[in-house]
């Protein structure tokens, strides 16, 4: 299993030279890529809870949940291992409930009950740390990618910041850094999106549309509780 040294080793490679930025720049980038990674294709745990002869069980008692990320996918219950036919329950069997102390998993038609466990199956971000890194071996050099895209936008930032406007040459070699770092990085984003499938013309659609609601009755007649000459005060 890979680790971040790993993932820096790989930088080192796509993106060769030493550069002011330096390391700490490379593990912003990795964190960058294996967040963008998770959204798109996130980690999946199941963890396993004891019951407790109550209906409310707080989201973090799940040691993977990410706030504002996570999504449960399925709750079982009663957990029979030994049995080939799972106890998923039903989505009208539970919900999130928000309470001040924060979101729980209450169940609306059962109680799990003390020496019984329940299971619950979310998404969970992908983390690279100093011992493991939970990217699928398949993606990682893509995520690797992603990270190299990352990193050369931070070094296109840095070069485009960074002139002395005394010096004309350094000015022309800074800007052509900046250009040719801005263009690395589309470059090694469209690789990852390719090997994801995503197309790079992608947008997310409106969750909402505008349309006239100004109607005319047949005949020209006016609305019973809002007459036009309402409507076009406002």
């Amino acid at each position: 299993m890979s680790t971040r040294q790993d993932y820096i080793t790989a930088l080192g490679s796509l993106v060769q030279g030493n550069y002011p930025p330096g390391e700490p720049a490379k593990i912003i980038a990795i964190a960058q890529a294996v967040k963008g990674y998770s959204k798109h294709r996130p980690r999946l745990v199941a963890e396993d809870e004891a019951g407790a002869n109550a209906f409310d069980y707080a989201l973090s008692l799940l040691a993977e949940w990410s706030d504002g990320f996570s999504v449960i996918r399925s709750v079982e219950y009663p957990v029979d291992d030994d049995s080939a036919a799972a106890n998923i329950l039903d989505a009208d069997d539970w919900s999130i409930y928000q309470k001040p102390a924060g979101d729980y998993l209450r169940f609306l038609t059962i109680t799990p009950a003390t020496g019984e466990s329940w299971r619950v199956l979310y998404t969970a971000l992908h983390t690279c740390t100093d011992t493991a890194c939970t990217v699928k071996a398949a993606d990682e050099e893509m995520v690797q990618c992603l990270a190299a895209s990352f990193y050369c936008e931070i070094l296109a930032a840095w070069f485009a910041q960074n002139q002395d406007s005394s010096i004309r040459a350094d000015v022309v070699d800074h800007t052509s850094k900046s250009r040719d770092f801005a263009a690395r990085a589309k470059a090694f984003r469209l690789l990852y999106l390719k090997h994801m499938g995503i197309d790079e013309n992608d947008t997310t659609p409106a969750a909402a549309a505008v349309r006239d609601m100004d109607l005319k009755y047949p005949g020209g007649g006016e609305r019973l509780t809002h007459p036009r000459w309402d409507r076009e005060r406002r």
